[in-house]
């Protein structure tokens, strides 16, 4: 097997291409922020290194060798190759967004319609970090959809849509009553809570009843494991456009009683008030509110059917 000499040390062939396309060894030590001893000590170790005289030396100018020409042609040849491949190498890795939000959100919303974003932007990765009944956004955060009023401090936000509230169920569960269901036929037990009694206590209010405990039934910390509960004919949960529109979609669940309340709380796109706006969040933002425009006229249509 031949056997290869080893490359000569990178300083010397910095320092060499430096003074042969500047044509001093002076100027090549300004642009290096070395002394100019220390480019003449590395173009002598390049000189060793391959047996060749590479620059005649006068007493205020040096001039290359018909070696040192060669040489320096490859040097810098290598050198732009060197530096177009790792361009090539940076320009190629995809651009990251760091996302907080809220685990609803994100499993039944964001989720199913990221492919959609990565397709038309394949050079762009989301990262999410979901956090369960989130309030605020971190500090910490490049951005971050939280369900909210709009009362943070020192920080941008904007909302991507209103919300609305309804109970829903499966479209089996009341049909042993051979007409529609009304408010009045829920039980205690087929209440099916998101965090607290909050929703039912304010829809069983507004219509006046009052023998039904809004307390009692199931409460789970997540509005996923509430729909999922729904679907499968456990009870009646309060769904919201959100986190539901999926299953409304697919037929899975229902509206019932035509009773529709639209919620004080909004999901909004938050940023840290300081945060730089790269391209790539730009993208995703835009994106993002197209998607929520989407939304909010699929809602429009499906309440008007």
């Amino acid at each position: 097997m031949r056997e290869f000499r080893r490359l000569p040390p990178l300083n010397a062939l910095r320092a060499f291409e430096a003074a042969a396309r500047l044509g001093s060894f002076s100027q090549a030590a300004i642009e290096l922020g070395v002394t100019q001893s220390a480019v003449s000590k590395q173009v002598s170790t390049l000189e060793q290194h391959v047996g060749l005289r590479l620059f005649d030396r006068f007493h205020r100018r040096i001039e290359l060798t018909a070696e040192g020409i060669l040489v320096a042609r490859a040097t810098a040849e290598s050198f732009s190759t060197l530096s177009s491949g790792l361009a090539n190498i940076r320009s190629s890795r995809p651009e990251k967004i760091s996302l907080v939000a809220d685990a609803d959100f994100v499993q039944c919303w964001l989720f199913p319609r990221l492919p959609r974003f990565e397709r038309q932007y394949p050079d762009i990765r989301i990262s999410i970090h979901v956090e369960i009944a989130l309030l605020r956004a971190p500090d910490d955060s490049n951005c971050a959809i939280v369900w909210g009023q709009g009362t943070w401090a020192n920080q941008r936000f904007e909302p991507l849509f209103a919300n609305s509230v309804f109970p829903v169920a499966t479209p089996s569960f009341f049909e042993n009553l051979g007409r529609r269901p009304r408010l009045s036929d829920l039980r205690d037990r087929l209440l099916i809570h998101d965090r607290s009694a909050k929703w039912w206590a304010t829809i069983l209010a507004s219509e006046g009843i009052t023998e039904i405990d809004p307390n009692l039934g199931r409460t789970y910390n997540q509005t996923s494991l509430c729909l999922v509960a729904a679907a499968r004919g456990d009870g009646v949960t309060v769904g919201d456009e959100v986190t539901a529109q999926h299953y409304l979609q697919t037929g899975r669940l229902i509206p019932l009683f035509g009773l529709r309340i639209p919620s004080p709380e909004a999901y909004y796109l938050v940023r840290p008030l300081k945060a730089p706006d790269s391209d790539a969040f730009r993208l995703f933002r835009d994106w993002l509110i197209e998607e929520a425009h989407e939304h909010v006229r699929w809602f429009s249509r499906f309440w008007q059917a």
